[in-house]
């Protein structure tokens, strides 16, 4: 378990080399054709793949093991990657995206599952939140120097370029996936369609994870629709192409302060107050998009620091109130509901945005974020669960660097 401690960072970080996150809508709007309502729709059909997935690959790593599907989400962000960056059909595209969507629900569940019982099996598992934020920091980080680099490179190369490349970068996760070892079980494994029964069972009998399901899932909202019209965003204020990587390297920036953050603010902050704050204020930033001024985009990324902050926070909650037999599809459960929600918020936005612009469509948006957002707290604090374990206030020394 020590080795696997030493073996996650690094993997955590090539999982996801994506050369493209200043790019693939552009290269998708100016180099493939679409229209942002279809770039939108893509991000759809990304969310209705994570649906089918999402609780199948839950259920393939409580049952047969957290690295058999840390390998598979692995192999499938390799062949997601390439074919994004060299199909040229619409078909080949959609495929591409099942791929990476593919690989999120497989890795979803399974790497924090994996960190948490690994922490768990070495007695150290109050240090999880510490962990999974730095952590998170880290792969945010990594993200934003690849943006950058991405974004450079089209100067002189064609935008298909950096995407195919972010698929040979990520081959490496394959190799350390296949080389961890399995978590050591407290309680026996359940055949493989009982775990997914039991597990959405257990879920959806708790009104406390329930909601606090449903507040992840407004704050997952508010950081989708960010991440899809920031490039857009940013290219009506008047940035040349070759600088929305600078940008979006400082939201990501951004997203490693919250995630670094994470452990912090649970010390100064009430859990209480951070289930409501991070979605809350996500939802209020997206109004800062409507005005077209680039200097409000500090504002506009907001979503970047809120999710990253209570993302540690709800899956320590989670992860607390499961056994080991059932972790990983109690969570992959979890993400399928945000995903279900997604489908439907993703593609309604970018219809009425083609239609009607984005200045109403945003307002309209974060006003009914912000209902959710009250209607889903209030029902959290009536379940009466609002504990969190006890956090070591000592600095996170044990907390690896790759």
């Amino acid at each position: 378990m020590e080795r696997n401690l030493r073996i996650l960072p690094w993997w955590w970080v090539v999982r996801w080399a994506w050369l493209g996150e200043g790019v693939w809508v552009i290269y998708l709007l100016e180099e493939r054709g679409l229209t942002i309502g279809q770039v939108l729709l893509f991000e759809a059909l990304y969310s209705a793949v994570i649906i089918v997935t999402e609780l199948p690959s839950g259920m393939v790593s409580d049952r047969f093991g957290r690295r058999i599907s840390l390998v598979l989400g692995s192999m499938a962000a390799v062949a997601g990657m390439l074919a994004f960056g060299a199909g040229a059909s619409l078909l080949v595209l959609l495929a591409a995206y099942a791929f990476l969507a593919l690989a999120e629900s497989s890795h979803s569940g399974a790497d924090t599952s994996m960190l948490y019982d690994s922490l768990k099996a070495t007695g150290r598992d109050q240090r999880f939140t510490a962990w999974h934020g730095r952590l998170n920091a880290v792969i945010a980080l990594s993200i934003g120097g690849f943006t950058v680099v991405g974004s450079l490179m089209t100067n002189w190369v064609p935008l298909w370029v950096p995407i195919v490349l972010s698929g040979a970068l990520s081959a490496p996760a394959i190799v350390l996936a296949w080389v961890l070892h399995e978590p050591p079980r407290q309680d026996e494994r359940h055949p493989y369609l009982q775990t997914g029964v039991r597990a959405v069972q257990v879920l959806l009998r708790s009104r406390a994870m329930l909601t606090v399901t449903g507040l992840m899932t407004v704050t997952t909202l508010a950081i989708a629709l960010m991440g899809v019209l920031q490039q857009r965003y940013l290219l009506d204020a008047g940035v040349p192409v070759w600088g929305i990587g600078l940008f979006v390297a400082g939201q990501m920036g951004l997203a490693a302060v919250g995630s670094w953050m994470a452990e912090p603010v649970g010390r100064w902050l009430p859990l209480r107050h951070i289930f409501w704050a991070m979605p809350a204020l996500s939802a209020v930033s997206l109004v800062a998009a409507v005005s077209g001024n680039v200097w409000l985009y500090p504002l506009f990324i907001f979503p970047s620091f809120g999710w990253n902050v209570m993302f540690p926070h709800v899956t320590d909650y989670l992860a607390r109130r499961v056994t080991d037999s059932l972790r990983s599809t109690l969570m992959s459960a979890s993400n399928m509901i945000s995903a279900v929600c997604n489908i439907g918020f993703v593609s309604a936005t970018g219809l009425a945005i083609d239609r009607t612009g984005m200045t109403g469509t945003l307002i309209v948006v974060a006003a009914g974020l912000l209902a959710a957002v009250a209607f889903l707290y209030l029902a959290w604090l009536r379940a009466g669960d609002l504990g969190r374990p006890v956090i070591d206030a000592s600095p996170p020394a044990d907390v690896p660097w790759p």
